[in-house]
């Protein structure tokens, strides 16, 4: 078995650090205040990642340990593929738990029964484990599948939140998927260390752990509203109106005017309200306030950072921009932009 080139005890404490750590998501996911579907299948890969990695790193450096106790680290390694997948897709979509979904977990479940008569002469070592790597595999793929899903999703007009979760899905797939690789690559094709992945593991789960405390808005659900279920339109249809509701906006520039609403929006476009209304929340994940706000927004920021305006109070900005007060033009600008609008022109001006 191939080993890294530091020593034991620094090799053990990084993994130690990992696994730790990663422990203390999922025990603050499962007691957090914003219980969902996607946060607790979240607390529970962290779980799984860390009764995995614990048995590596036991397995490494004991002599011995139970057979029981070798066979729970392999079972949640079975299930950790599915429950990242099944996070990802209802981070995507939201919806229901539905009882087919335990059906990615049928491999640990019959192996649940056998946790005192398997071992590795019987059963890992005889291609048990290689089974259960290249299971890993074909759901890290399907895995990187939503993400990209997600990925091509995001554009311009997503809110703030969306890029948000866009950016965490990425870090937590390559964390995720480096741990998976790296037992892969060990034992597969006998490239890499045995506790390569725990390590790689124990330095992303750091850097996921900061960006989650960061971006907390990431773990709430956005609710699936029951008055758009029985809306009947199709995919061209929405395409088309999705594409005149950039035209109209980006064209007209009506999100300039103070008293613009979602119902004169509606009239420009020739629908009703609740049409337009499902439109923006599906097509650009967001509601037609923010949607509204992001607009004019950008369209400050940008007067902000020009020399035209100079000699334009920052009031008077957020007036022409379409805001009724200087208040929420500060609290949206802080929103989207990430600081307040004067800050935000120091720093532009500094940079040029």
């Amino acid at each position: 078995m191939k080993t890294l080139k530091i020593s034991k005890e620094i090799e053990f404490l990084l993994g130690s650090f990992g696994a730790v750590q990663s422990a203390f998501l999922g025990i603050y996911l499962f007691l957090g205040k914003k219980h969902n579907t996607t946060n607790t299948l979240l607390s529970v890969f962290f779980f799984l990642i860390t009764v995995r990695v614990v048995k590596s790193l036991l397995w490494a450096y004991l002599d011995m340990l139970p057979v029981w106790f070798i066979n729970i680290g392999f079972i949640a390694h079975f299930a950790t593929g599915p429950t990242l997948l099944l996070y990802f897709l209802y981070v995507f979509k939201p919806k229901k738990w539905h009882i087919q979904n335990y059906l990615h977990f049928v491999p640990s479940l019959l192996l649940l029964p056998f946790l005192f008569r398997i071992n590795g002469g019987n059963f890992w070592h005889i291609g048990g484990y290689s089974f259960l790597l290249y299971h890993q595999l074909i759901y890290t793929t399907l895995t990187f599948g939503i993400l990209l899903l997600f990925l091509i999703k995001t554009n311009k007009h997503t809110s703030t939140i969306e890029k948000e979760k866009k950016y965490w899905l990425f870090i937590l797939f390559i964390g995720a998927a480096s741990i998976q690789l790296a037992y892969f690559s060990n034992y597969v094709l006998g490239l890499s260390p045995y506790l390569l992945g725990p390590i790689i593991y124990a330095v992303f789960i750091y850097i996921i752990a900061f960006y989650a405390f960061l971006n907390q808005r990431i773990f709430e659900e956005k609710e699936t509203s029951s008055k758009y279920q029985n809306i009947n339109i199709t995919t061209q249809e929405f395409e088309h109106y999705q594409n005149k509701i950039i035209q109209v906006i980006e064209v007209d520039k009506p999100y300039l005017n103070t008293d613009y609403t979602l119902d004169k929006l509606s009239k420009q476009i020739s629908l009703p309200t609740y049409l337009t209304s499902h439109i923006i929340n599906k097509g650009f994940n967001t509601n037609f306030s923010d949607f509204i706000n992001l607009y004019r927004i950008n369209k400050a920021a940008s007067m902000l950072t020009s020399s035209s305006y100079n000699h334009i109070k920052i009031s008077q900005i957020a007036y022409d921009c379409g805001f009724n007060t200087l208040s929420s033009f500060n609290s949206s600008f802080k929103k989207i932009k990430g600081t307040t609008p004067s800050q935000f022109k120091k720093i532009k001006l500094m940079d040029l």
